[in-house]
Order: structure tokens, then C-alpha cells, then sequence
């Protein structure tokens, strides 16, 4: 079926329209920090790239940059920053589909309309005082509004209102799209619409619409500016009747709220409206309001460079166009008041002399003053200020038919989701594998220097570990200091990829912990551990063949063959292991032991006739193994022990004091234990990524060389870091270690009834 809107939208004619739009704006980028000029070099190729991204259906916005800017004296707003790109796209749709929204606005709606705005929204509210007589009114605005939107009753109305389903399905992107900061951490979206989009006024205007319509048939007086309005009656009666019928289509059709405090008053005793305050005839600036636009004039004379910023000068213009035609001269002479003193403290800050007044007069005689008189008296007004006789204030292509492929914006969301994901990911782990690395500490941010040549450059708010897998490698007391501090633990890692050396910050066991794990030998918890701790190293066993199933049953004739017997095996023992009881712990482990090594003869086996085509692979070999394949493994082991030892100790759990693994002196052996439910997601998949993925893999005397590990590090850190579903919530692997074992901590002192072991889904 033919989707014209999304076509017109897929015309190149369209996006220039949209990006000489964004250029006259000229406003801040997003994520990506490419400005409007760097953009314009090269406009022609950029708008060509963005038109065959639009028509292939491959174009996938970029995550809103997320900041916060002051709402008020104790609140922030958050905002979210296109890239110049994606404001494009965002203006060209809003290009064509405001005029069909706007068909079917009603004049009541002020906000965010061509020919509408706060002005005349406040001579509509006089008017109908004035002019037809409505006595009581209640003042209102939706709590959160812009962030408490649902999503499931915003995307119904536009489809069945805007018969475009390309056009749709971008509008969904935009307003599913997640955020990201600085350091790329991902937040979701999941309802309201984001505040910087370019869209997004008019979906809240396209939202809202139902509210609108309800007050005019009912006849009501009625004014709305965004998610603030005026009710009006002619009685209090009729007043309360509009008042409770808006809150109820609000809260029940909308799934909003108001704020509270929202009554029914006489129109007399006077109100607010958009920072205006009404008293008869008369409007003024609320205090709220004055003390608000006094601090952003301070604000922006902060940003910028000369005594009147651009900023400042913006600033302004805002507060001329909208308050410099409603409020009386005097409140505008009182900002006035203001600027002048903004730069007489710029001035004051420059050397004495005569040229610091002569610089003030000059400054001063470029100032476009609110208030008439003033710019009429200028001379006099500023001498009267300087000389402060008058009373101060405090400072608060297209050739033809071509086939368009419009996005699917569940999907986008969700690539662009991992994408940022893993580069946020990127901060996380330092690795340091070359031999005579300086590491110091600058700022917040840790430095790697060769030959006193900075190589990189990893700010500490975002990392979580530091692995040393070379010699010569240096440290200064003040990056371990800083790392302490951070709680980011450094490993150091020998050849075979086994740490030697640990350092964190000095953690001591707690008591209540460590009698929790003796009594576990009395009351018979150790049992279950022990199985829930096999039973989960088994079952993952089994969903990892099942996910290399999906891409090999077919392709790899041995391994179909085989894999069917061996996951109804490895199963079996699982149920086994899930079954067994014997009251003998010596003697269970024992069993335990011949169970698991049942389930991973078959697993080892199976998954031997996969790698087998890439590597020779006999089976698995752990203490001295010199093949390349059990040397790869080992060695990512090794990676996933340090951090297991990570998660043991910050639990503040005794290491020695174990279940399935015998305790013995000087032996960690609950690490031993814990790191079994993590073998197969953190290690084996990454080591068989790397092995069916790369050539030139090398081990020479049961040592990998540097090309190898080095790719083994990087993609066991990439499975550390990756975010997946953990009982509910989106929790990266490392971070599920960390809550194994603080659940662990929980099941041992009787805080929790079951210890469940962590299981992969396929």
C-alpha cells in the first residue's frame, strides 16, 4: 500500500527545506557534538546519506543527549540533544504533518502553534474576564507532563489519526528513543516524550486535544498553554462542574494527573497564569516569576565572552517579546535595575582607573533597557543607578518511483540501545599488555603513558577494573589512591592468564557473614548450594549448545547429528544432580563431582565437532594444557576468577570457606565454587567467538602470544560488559556476579529462602 506522506518525506527537496530550518536555529548538538557549521561543509553529501537512510529504512536515530537545566529554584528540567542529523528528520516530519494536526486544533490550544503563543494566550484570558463576564476560575497544570505521557494511548491515537504507517513508525522512534549522557550510560524511555525533540510540542499539543475539545463543547471558558490552562465559569457552580469534568478525562481517559492545590477561586481575589499575575485590569509579574527571570539574566551573563553575551542578549530578547508587552513599565524598570548592576560587577572586576567608567558608559549605551523611559532617559537613568540614589535588588535524489523501506522503530530503538551500550561499555576496563607502561593519575582520569607519550586516556567515573597482563608495567600511588577510592580493583594477570596480585580497597569479613557460612555445614544449606551451584553450571552448558544450534543443526553435519542425544544427556544430569541426596558431604560432593563430570564429557564432546573445523580440539584439559584451544581457555578463566574474587570479597564473604570444593589452607575455594554458574556465558562463548572468527591464533609452549591474547581479553571483558534481562531487570554480567554474591550473603544469614544459581537463556 502506498505511504505518500512517508514518500514526500523521502524527497530531497523535503530535508533541505528541514535543514535550512535547523541552520537558521544554529542550536546545540547532541550526542555526536557535530555542530551546524561542521555539518554545512559538507550539507549536499550529509542530506544525500540521510535521504538513502530514509528510503532503505536503515536510518535509526541517534539517542537524545541528555542534560538538565534549572526549572526552578530547587528543580531541574531534563532535556534531550538532537544531532544536527536527526533534527533533519525530526523537522522535515514535523514540516509535513503540522499542518495536518493543525486542522484539528481548537483555538483554545496557545502553545508550541504558528500565530499563537504566551501573549495572546494572556489577552485571551482577559478577554474573557473583561468582555464576557466569566467570574471564577481554577488555574491548573499537569504534574510531569512532558515525562508522564503513556506510550501505549499516545501511538493508538496516532495511528488511527495519521494514515502514514512510515511516518508513524518514526514518530514511535522518536519518542521511544533512549538517552545517554556523557559517559554513553543508556537510559530507557519508557513513556513520556522527550523535551528537545523537535516533534515533541506537537505530539503534546496532538495529546492534550481531547482535554480541548471537552471544554469547548461543554462551553466552558477555557485557555490552555501547553500543560497549563485557566477553567473558567460564569458561577462557582459551573466552575467546580468544568473543573472536576477536566480532572476526570485527565485521569481517566489521559492517565495523567494534576498538581495539587488546584481549586475554584473568584476571579477578584486575583491568580497566576505563564508567570503573570492577574489583579483586576491589572497584570504584573508574579515574585516567583521575577525572581526567576532575575537569576537567568545572571545566568546568561555568565556564559559567553564580552561584557553584553550573546547569551545575555538572547536572554533578553525573550523576556522583551513576551513580559516586555504585558507587565507595567515599572516592574520592567526594576529588571532594568538588574542589568545595569550585572555590569557594573563585570566592570568592577576589571583594574581601577578612568577607563573602567568610560568602559561602563560604553557598554551601557548598547543596552536595549525593558523599560521606555529608560531607553528614552538613558544618560540620566544610569547615572542616577551608579551614584545608588535608586532602590537595589536582590538577585535571585528523486527521479522516479523508487521503493521505500520505512524503519521499524522498536527495532531501531533497540540497536541503537546496544550500540551505546557498548560504548559505555568501553570506559569500564583498562587492559594494559605492553611492557613498560606508565600509568599516573590527572584530573579524573587515569593515564597510560609510553615514552612519555600519552597512548590513552580512561576517566574514573566510568571504570570498573584494571588488568595488568604484562611486565614493566608502573604504577603511581596516586592512581592506586584514586582507584581505592573508586572501588576499581587492578589484576594482575601471569601468562597463563591465572592472577597473581589483586589490589582493591581493604575490605574485612563480616562476622555475622562468616558464622552464616559454618552454620551452612550444620543446617544443611551446603547440600543445597552444592546443587544448585551444578545445576547451574549444567543447564548452561545445555543453553549454550541450544544457542549454537540455531546457527550450526544445519551447517555442521557431526554437530547436528550429535546434538540432540547430548542435550537429553547433559539434561538427565542436571535432573540428577537437582535430585541427589546422601547425608554424607564428603561422600556427596563425590557424587556431585561424577555427575558434573558426566554432563561435561558430553558437553566438551559436543562442542569439540564445532571447533574442530576451525582449531584441533582433543577435549578439555585444565592443569598443564599446552594446546591452543584449553591455553585460550584457561587464560579467559583467569579474567572471569579475578573478577569472581572482586565479587567474593566486596560481599565481604570468606573465600576459604566453601561447599562443592573441599576447604583447604591457603586456598580460595568458594571462589572455586562460584565461578562454575559463570564458565560458559563469560569464557566459553567468547573463546569460541574468537576461535570461529579469527585466524593467526597462536600458543607456543602452552603460551598464547600477544595477538591472541589480546583478542581473548578483549572479547571475555565485551561478555563481562554485555547487558542482558536478570530476574527483571537489564543488568550487564558483571554486575549479575556481584548480585550472585550478595544473594548468596542473603540466602546464608536466612534473608533469602533459595539460593538460585545464575542460567543464560538461549
Amino acid at each position: 500500500m502506498s505511504d505518500h506522506l512517508y514518500e514526500l518525506l523521502c524527497r530531497k527537496q523535503t530535508l533541505f527545506i528541514a535543514w535550512q530550518r535547523v541552520k537558521e536555529k544554529n542550536t546545540a548538538g547532541g550526542i555526536d557534538r557535530r555542530t551546524v557549521e561542521e555539518y554545512a561543509k559538507a550539507a549536499d553529501k550529509n542530506i544525500d546519506d540521510l535521504l538513502d537512510q530514509l528510503k532503505s529504512g536503515k536510518y535509526i536515530q541517534q539517542p537524545y543527549h541528555e542534560v538538565f537545566i534549572p526549572k526552578n529554584e530547587t528543580e531541574k528540567r531534563r532535556l534531550g540533544l538532537l544531532t544536527v542529523h536527526d533534527k533533519i528528520v525530526q523537522t522535515a516530519v514535523g514540516y509535513l504533518v503540522t499542518p495536518i494536526f493543525e486542522k484539528g486544533f481548537l483555538n483554545v490550544s496557545y502553545g508550541y502553534r504558528s500565530k499563537k503563543g504566551p501573549v495572546k494566550a494572556i489577552h485571551k484570558v482577559q478577554h474573557l474576564i473583561a468582555n464576557e463576564h466569566y467570574t471564577w476560575l481554577a488555574s491548573c497544570d499537569i504534574d510531569n507532563f512532558f515525562d508522564t505521557i503513556p506510550h501505549d494511548i499516545l501511538f493508538k491515537r496516532l495511528v488511527a489519526y495519521l494514515k502514514s504507517p512510515g511516518i508513524v513508525e518514526l514518530m514511535k522512534m522518536f519518542v521511544r528513543m533512549g538517552r545517554v549522557n556523557r559517559s554513553y550510560q543508556w537510559k530507557n524511555t519508557g513513556k513520556g516524550v522527550p523535551q528537545g525533540g523537535v516533534v515533541s510540542p506537537l505530539l503534546a499539543n496532538f495529546y492534550l486535544h481531547p482535554l480541548d475539545k471537552l471544554m469547548v463543547e461543554k462551553g466552558y471558558g477555557f485557555v490552555r498553554y501547553a500543560d497549563d490552562f485557566i477553567i473558567l465559569g460564569k458561577t462557582e457552580a459551573i466552575a467546580q462542574q468544568a473543573l472536576q469534568e477536566a480532572i476526570d478525562i485527565i485521569t481517566n481517559q489521559l492517565k495523567l494527573s494534576l498538581n495539587e492545590g488546584t481549586e475554584v477561586i473568584p476571579v477578584e481575589n486575583g491568580f497566576e497564569f505563564l508567570g503573570i499575575y492577574f489583579k483586576g485590569q491589572q497584570l504584573s509579574l508574579s515574585e516567583r516569576k521575577y525572581k526567576r527571570l532575575v537569576s537567568k539574566l545572571y545566568d546568561s551573563a555568565k556564559t559567553g565572552e564580552g561584557f553584553i553575551t550573546h547569551k545575555l542578549g538572547e536572554t533578553m530578547q525573550g523576556i522583551r517579546n513576551f513580559y516586555g508587552k504585558l507587565v507595567p513599565q515599572e516592574t520592567l524598570g526594576m529588571l532594568d535595575d538588574e542589568l545595569v548592576s550585572i555590569l557594573r560587577n563585570k566592570i568592577d572586576s576589571l583594574k581601577p582607573g578612568k577607563e573602567k567608567h568610560y568602559a561602563l558608559m560604553r557598554e551601557v549605551q548598547k543596552l536595549d533597557f525593558f523599560c521606555s523611559k529608560h531607553n528614552f532617559q538613558r544618560s540620566e537613568y544610569v547615572q542616577e543607578r551608579l551614584s545608588g540614589n535608586s532602590h537595589h535588588h536582590t538577585t535571585v535524489k528523486n527521479t522516479g518511483k523508487v521503493i521505500i523501506a520505512p524503519v521499524k522503530s522498536e527495532k531501531a530503538v533497540k540497536k541503537r540501545k546496544h550500540e551505546y551500550q557498548k560504548l559505555e561499555a568501553a570506559g569500564f576496563s583498562l587492559v594494559l599488555s605492553k611492557p613498560g607502561l606508565w600509568v599516573g593519575k590527572r584530573d579524573n582520569a587515569i593515564v597510560v603513558k609510553k615514552d612519555k607519550t600519552i597512548i590513552q586516556e580512561v576517566a574514573l567515573i566510568n571504570l570498573k577494573n584494571v588488568t595488568v597482563m604484562s611486565e614493566g608495567v608502573v604504577f603511581s600511588s596516586n592512581v592506586i589512591e584514586a582507584c581505592a577510592a573508586n572501588k576499581v580493583a587492578i589484576n594482575f594477570l601471569k601468562s597463563d592468564g591465572l592472577p597473581y596480585a589483586t589490589l582493591y580497597q581493604p575490605s574485612l569479613f563480616e562476622a555475622e557473614t562468616g558464622l552464616a557460612q559454618l552454620e551452612a555445614y550444620r543446617n544443611g544449606k551446603c547440600f543445597n548450594l552444592i546443587k544448585q551451584i551444578i545445576w547451574g553450571k549444567i543447564n548452561n552448558q545445555a543453553n549454550l549448545l541450544k544457542y549454537y544450534s540455531k546457527y550450526y543443526l544445519k551447517h555442521n553435519k557431526d554437530f547436528g547429528q550429535a546434538y540432540a542425544p547430548a542435550i537429553d544427556a547433559i539434561e538427565c544430569r542436571a535432573s540428577e544432580a537437582l535430585s541427589l541426596e546422601h547425608p554424607v558431604l564428603d561422600e556427596f560432593r563425590l557424587k556431585m563431582f561424577a555427575i558434573e563430570g558426566q554432563a561435561s564429557a558430553r558437553y566438551w564432546d559436543t562442542i569439540g565437532l564445532l571447533i574442530n573445523a576451525h582449531i584441533p580440539f582433543n577435549g578439555r584439559e585444565r592443569k598443564g594444557a599446552t594446546d591452543l584451544v584449553n591455553c585460550m581457555l584457561n587464560y579467559g578463566y583467569g579474567i572471569l576468577y579475578s573478577r569472581v574474587t572482586q565479587a567474593i570479597i566486596r560481599a565481604k564473604l570468606n573465600p576459604a570457606l566453601s561447599y562443592l570444593h573441599k576447604p583447604e589452607n591457603n586456598r580460595p575455594s568458594l571462589i572455586f565454587d562460584f565461578i562454575e554458574e559463570f564458565r560458559q556465558q563469560a569464557v566459553d562463548r567468547a573463546v569460541f567467538a574468537v576461535i570461529m572468527k579469527n585466524k593467526n591464533l597462536n600458543a607456543t609452549d602452552g603460551k598464547l602470544d600477544e595477538h591472541t591474547k589480546k583478542l581473548v581479553v578483549e572479547k571475555v571483558i565485551e561478555r563481562l560488559n554485555t547487558v542482558e534481562v536478570f530476574r527483571g531487570h537489564e543488568m550487564r554480567l558483571f554486575e549479575i556476579i556481584h548480585s550472585q554474591a550478595e544473594n548468596l550473603v542473603l540466602y546464608l544469614e536466612g534473608k533469602s529462602k533459595i539460593y538460585r544459581p545464575y542460567i543464560r537463556k538461549w
